[in-house]
C-alpha cells in the first residue's frame, strides 16, 4: 500500500495508511517471507537431511516487530501504556482470553474489513487528486460551503475512528517491550523454515520438517542365477520421517528424527515389519561458526555423497561406495567453517559403526573408539571466474580398532534388494581399521559433477585362523544436467518456475548418469573369509536418473540401475547381474 502525498491529504490519513500497512505486513509475515526469491544453500560440507534454519527470515520478523513498536511509541492518538483504555467507535467482537498473558486475541476478519476500507479511501483520495490536477485554473472559493464542510468532517471522523482501531489491533499483534503481543506466539510456514513455532526474538524455535518417500521397485530381468532368483515387484515406504528441529536460547540445537519407513532395514527377518528406527538424535552448540560441538547419533563425517541430504541426491539412492562407509554413528564431534565457508572441517570420536550400516547398529562392540575426521576446501569461492567458484575438494578418514565383530555389514546393490557380498559368520575384526575417502565436486549453472574414492583396510581373522589384512576399494563418478533454466547445486534445488498448469510452467527437469565400481580384496577368498560361491569379487553399476521438481517441496524421480557381478573363482554360482527400475514420489517440507 503506497501512501498519498498530496498536500490536501489530512495528516491523520497519512498515518493511517502507514500504520495499516505495518499491521497487515506483520499479520501476514510468513506469507511475505514465503515469496522471497533467494535460496538457503549449504556448501559442500557437513549437511544433515534437514536444511539449516533460515535465520534471515527470523531476523526479518523480529525487525518488523521492533519497527511496529517504535511507530506505536510515536503515535499521537494511541496510548502505549494503557492500550485497554482505547474504545473504538465500532466495538470489536469479544475476543477470547489467553490464560498465559491475558492478551486478547486478534480478529482477522476485522483486519480484512479494515484493509477494504483503507483501499476504498485511498482510491477516493486518488480520484480527487486526479480531478484537481485536471482543473489547475479553477477559481479559489473564499470559504467552504456547508455542503463541502460536512462530508470533510465526516471523513476526518471516520479516519480517526479507523486509526484508533488499527492501533488497538496492531498493539495486540506486536505488543510492547514489556508485554509481547501475538507476534511472539504466532507460528506459520515459510519457504525455507517450513512449519514452525517461535518466540518473538527467535531465541526459541521449533520446526517440524517432514521427509516422505514412497517407491515402486521392479526388476525387468530380475537377478539371474540360482540365488536369489527373481525378486517380486513391490511398493515400499522407503522413508517416512516426521522430524523435530529445536532451538533454545538461540545457540543450542537438537534434532530428533524417527523413521517409520521400512526401506532401510537390511535384515531379511525385519524386511516386512514396521519397526521405528532413529536415524538422527543429537544436540548441538553453535555459538561460533568456526567451532561447534555436536553429541548424539548422526552421520559419520567421512564421505561426500553420504553427507549429502538423501532428498537432494541426483539419484534415488547412493552409489556402491556407501558399502565401505558408515552411515550413522554415536559419538561427539567438533566442526565448523572458516573464511566464509571456504574451508570446512569435522573431527569426532565415535563408537565405531561398521561399514554399510543403517540405523540399528548403535552400541559399541568394544571399549575401543574410532576417530573420524574430514576437511573440505573451496579454493576458488571468491575467484573472478564464475565457473571456478563451484569447485570443491577434500578428504575424509577414519581410524580405530575393531574386535568382536567383522566391522562390515552385508554389501547390497543400489536397490537394496540383493546382497552380493558378506563375510562368514565366524569372521571377526582383529585390529585396526582405516578408511580414507578423497572427494571432489563441481557445480556451475545447470551442470553438476561429483566424484569420490573410498579405500577400507581392516585386520580380520576366521576363528582361530591367522590375522589377514584386507583392502576393499570403491569409486563413483556422476554427472547431472538441468534441462530447464535452473541451477544445479549440492543442496536443495528450487525451480525458478514451479509447476503451474494455467501459467504453462513445468517446474525443473534434471537428467543424471552415474558409474560406480566396488572391488573386493582377493585375499578375502584366499584366506576363507567369505563364501566364493555367493560373494562376488567385483560389482559394477550404471545408473540413469530422471527427476521432475514440481516445486521446492514435491519431486518425482525415476531410476534405471544395471549392476554386473564378477565372481572370484569358477565356483561362483550366484547372479551375474541385476536390473532395477525404480520410481519415487518425494515430499519434503
Amino acid at each position: 500500500m503506497i501512501p498519498l502525498t498530496h498536500s490536501a491529504q489530512p495528516c491523520h490519513y497519512r498515518r493511517l495508511v502507514l500504520w495499516s500497512g505495518a499491521l497487515l505486513s506483520s499479520a501476514s509475515l510468513w506469507l511475505v517471507c514465503a515469496s522471497m526469491a533467494f535460496a538457503i544453500e549449504p556448501s559442500f560440507g557437513y549437511y544433515d537431511d534437514v536444511p539449516p534454519i533460515d535465520q534471515s527470515e527470523i531476523d526479518t520478523m523480529g525487525e518488523r516487530t521492533r519497527e511496529a513498536r517504535k511507530r506505536l511509541k510515536r503515535s499521537e492518538i494511541a496510548t502505549l501504556e494503557q492500550p485497554e483504555s482505547l474504545v473504538p467507535t465500532v466495538p470489536l467482537p469479544p475476543p477470547p482470553k489467553d490464560g498465559r498473558d491475558d492478551v486478547p486475541g486478534i480478529d482477522l476478519q476485522e483486519v480484512d474489513e479494515l484493509r477494504k476500507a483503507f483501499k476504498e479511501m485511498q482510491s477516493q483520495a486518488s480520484t480527487d487528486e486526479k480531478q484537481g490536477a485536471e482543473k489547475p485554473n479553477a477559481p479559489e472559493i473564499p470559504g467552504p460551503s456547508p455542503q463541502q464542510t460536512t462530508p470533510q468532517k465526516q471523513l476526518d471522523q471516520d479516519i480517526t475512528s479507523l486509526t484508533e482501531r488499527v492501533n488497538a489491533l496492531e498493539r495486540v499483534l506486536v505488543g510492547t517491550e514489556e508485554r509481547p503481543g501475538l507476534a511472539g506466539l504466532i507460528g506459520g510456514w515459510t519457504r525455507h523454515n517450513g512449519f514452525f513455532l517461535m518466540s518473538s526474538g527467535g531465541d526459541f524455535f521449533l520446526r517440524l520438517p517432514v521427509l516422505f518417500q514412497s517407491d515402486y521397485r521392479s526388476f525387468p530381468s530380475g537377478q539371474n542365477g540360482s540365488n536369489p532368483g527373481v525378486q517380486p515387484n513391490t511398493f515400499i515406504l522407503q522413508r517416512v520421517r516426521p522430524m523435530a528441529h529445536i532451538r533454545v536460547w538461540r545457540y543450542f540445537h537438537a534434532l530428533i528424527t524417527p523413521d517409520f519407513g521400512n526401506g532401510m532395514l537390511n535384515q531379511n527377518t525385519l524386511q516386512n515389519q514396521s519397526v521405528v528406527q532413529i536415524p538422527d538424535g543429537f544436540a548441538e552448540w553453535d555459538y561460533f561458526s568456526a567451532f561447534r560441538v555436536r553429541v548424539g547419533k548422526f552421520k559419520s563425517p567421512i564421505g561426500l555423497e553420504m553427507l549429502q541430504g538423501v532428498q537432494n541426491l541426483s539419484f534415488m539412492e547412493r552409489s556402491l561406495t556407501r558399502n565401505l562407509l558408515p552411515n550413522r554413528d554415536i559419538g561427539a564431534m567438533t566442526w565448523g567453517t572458516l573464511w566464509h565457508g571456504a574451508l570446512e572441517y569435522q573431527v569426532g570420536i565415535f563408537n565405531g559403526a561398521p561399514n554399510g550400516n543403517f540405523y540399528q547398529d548403535t552400541k559399541a562392540s568394544s571399549s575401543s573408539k574410532t576417530i573420524d575426521a574430514r576437511v573440505f576446501a573451496r579454493p576458488f569461492m571468491d575467484h573472478s571466474l564464475e565457473w571456478l567458484r563451484g569447485f570443491g575438494m577434500g578428504v575424509g578418514m577414519s581410524t580405530g580398532s575393531v574386535s568382536n565383530v567383522t566391522g562390515q555389514e552385508n554389501m547390497q546393490t543400489e536397490t537394496f534388494s540383493y546382497t552380493f557380498f558378506s563375510y562368514l559368520p565366524q569372521v571377526q575384526g582383529d585390529g585396526n581399521r582405516l578408511r580414507i575417502a578423497p572427494q571432489a565436486a563441481w557445480y556451475y549453472k545447470r551442470v553438476g559433477l561429483l566424484g569420490e574414492y573410498v579405500r577400507s583396510t581392516q585386520h580380520l581373522k576366521n576363528g582361530a585362523g591367522p590375522d589377514v589384512r584386507t583392502t576393499h576399494e570403491a569409486w563413483t563418478a556422476q554427472a547431472s544436467f538441468l534441462v530447464t533454466e535452473d541451477t544445479a547445486t549440492y543442496g536443495h534445488i528450487e525451480p525458478r518456475r514451479p509447476f503451474n498448469w494455467s501459467k504453462r510452467q513445468w517446474g525443473a527437469w534434471e537428467v543424471a548418469f552415474r558409474y560406480a565400481q566396488l572391488n573386493i580384496d582377493p585375499d578375502t577368498f584366499a584366506h576363507n573369509l567369505a563364501d566364493p560361491t555367493v560373494s562376488v569379487l567385483r560389482a559394477k553399476s550404471m545408473t540413469i536418473g530422471l527427476n521432475w521438481y514440481l516445486n521446492g517441496n514435491l519431486r518425482i524421480s525415476g531410476n534405471f540401475v544395471h549392476t554386473d557381478f564378477v565372481g572370484a573363482t569358477p565356483v561362483y554360482r550366484a547372479a551375474d547381474h541385476e536390473d532395477g527400475l525404480m520410481f519415487r514420489a518425494q515430499l519434503t517440507f
